[in-house]
């Protein structure tokens, strides 16, 4: 039997059906793998490292106090970070307390809340509230404090040393300190609780705003 050669009309239409073929299954490559993105960019969990989900974009948070929202993680970290703070600090009979950190700011310095009893009878508590912020920085610290109503105090913190202020019954403070651009700002309130009783307390609860550049 004797074939014969194709003819060239052929030889083109079989090439065209291979390349449209090819095409077709190429495209749908490119399409499985691209399902789910969005100008190109494909999503990643709420729960991917930093360098993994960088170029990518990033899937709400699925449950927990965040649902609904962004994790804290892949946000601007220069921008304000807020923070507050609510501590019932038991005052010890005719003593201190030790130290209770109300607050604090890496690289700035730590804020700290002490309540002690000024009435020496025995038994009877009488709250008394000293915030201290400790300077960690190693470099110099401004500070502007207002306590109440009163004019604001405005000053220096050495590196390495600590600043305090006491408040003998209840009223409120704001602490504004300062290093270079980095801010921190506390409003706060301090109230007696249980004055002339055994169960004395100093409340202390505000918030806190740290900003840098």
């Amino acid at each position: 039997m004797k074939i014969s050669r194709p003819q060239p009309a052929t030889i083109i239409s079989i090439v065209a059906l291979v390349m449209a073929s090819t095409g077709s299954a190429v495209a749908a490559v490119s399409f499985a793998r691209n399902a789910g993105a969005v100008d190109g960019k494909s999503a990643v969990g709420s729960g991917a490292t930093l360098s993994h989900a960088a170029g990518k974009l990033i899937t709400t948070q699925a449950k927990g106090a965040g649902k609904g929202t962004i994790a804290a993680k892949y946000l601007d970290v220069h921008g304000p970070a807020a923070t507050t703070f609510g501590h019932s600090v038991p005052v010890p009979d005719n003593a201190a307390s030790v130290p209770t950190q109300i607050g604090g700011i890496p690289g700035l310095g730590t804020l700290t809340a002490t309540c002690a009893d000024q009435d020496n009878t025995v038994g009877q508590g009488d709250p008394q509230t000293t915030i201290t912020f400790q300077n960690t920085s190693g470099d110099t610290v401004n500070q502007s404090r207002t306590i109440g109503g009163g004019n604001p105090a405005v000053g220096a913190i050495a590196a390495n040393t600590q600043s305090s202020f006491t408040i003998n019954g209840s009223s409120t403070f704001e602490l504004h300190l300062e290093r270079r651009g980095t801010n921190y700002f506390v409003r706060g309130v301090i109230r007696q609780d249980g004055r002339g009783t055994n169960a004395a307390a100093c409340l202390v609860y505000g918030f806190a705003l740290a900003v840098s550049g």
